[in-house]
């Protein structure tokens, strides 16, 4: 029984890494957009902690997830030109 535990557990984390992937990408896409069009909302300083929680998680080092890893680091500039300041009173 504690084998099929184990395998259980070690299927729960291999998709969790999966579905934390997909959460990543699609936070980037909805915050990249937000910046192109400027139509940022209040709530990307709640956005950006999400995703500053799921980064180390992933694993962004094949050819693909390349573009991924540019659009973080834009969105990491734009959070450190407009909400530094903001983020650390709080």
């Amino acid at each position: 029984m504690g084998d099929i535990k184990e395998t259980a557990d070690v299927v729960k984390d291999s998709l969790k890494g999966v579905s934390n992937k997909k959460k990543f990408r699609k936070l980037i896409d909805n915050m990249i957009f937000a910046i192109e069009t400027r139509t940022v909302s209040k709530y990307f300083l709640y956005k950006f902690r999400i995703l500053e929680e799921l980064a180390p998680l992933i694993d962004l080092k094949r050819k693909k997830d390349q573009e991924y890893l540019g659009k973080y680091k834009k969105v990491k500039k734009y959070y450190k030109t407009h909400y530094k300041e903001i983020a650390q009173a709080l």
